[in-house]
């Protein structure tokens, strides 16, 4: 083999492991595991919700899964003071709702509306 061959050679191998080391360094970063947020899932009543956990915020979604006009009544705590939100949700109705800073205490079904 000539001395050519041998230094092409030599930087074709090097080429080959900067490359999969660069590939190898790619991969742990896009297998990085995401912050795992946890998902509350229920039902009241006619109502099928759930809410995950948030760093700010909090959104319910709901779904009446009554064939009537139904109240979802939602209680939630700003920390030192505890909240309600009532919706009125049509006969197999969908809706959410964002709540900033707050945590979920109760969520019910206040019947028909």
């Amino acid at each position: 083999m000539s001395a050519y061959s041998r230094r092409t050679n030599l930087r074709t191998r090097a080429a080959v492991v900067v490359a999969a080391s660069l590939a190898v360094a790619g991969l742990g970063v896009g297998t990085a595991a995401p912050a795992s947020a946890e998902v509350h899932r229920g039902v009241a009543g006619c109502f099928a919700w759930s809410w995950g956990d948030g760093n700010t915020s909090v959104t319910v979604y709901w779904h009446n899964r009554c064939d009537n006009k139904r109240k979802l009544k939602i209680k939630y705590s700003l920390g030192w003071t505890t909240k309600s939100y009532t919706a009125v949700v049509g006969a197999d109705g969908k809706g959410h709702k964002k709540f900033q800073t707050a945590s979920i205490v109760s969520i019910t079904d206040g019947g028909r509306a």
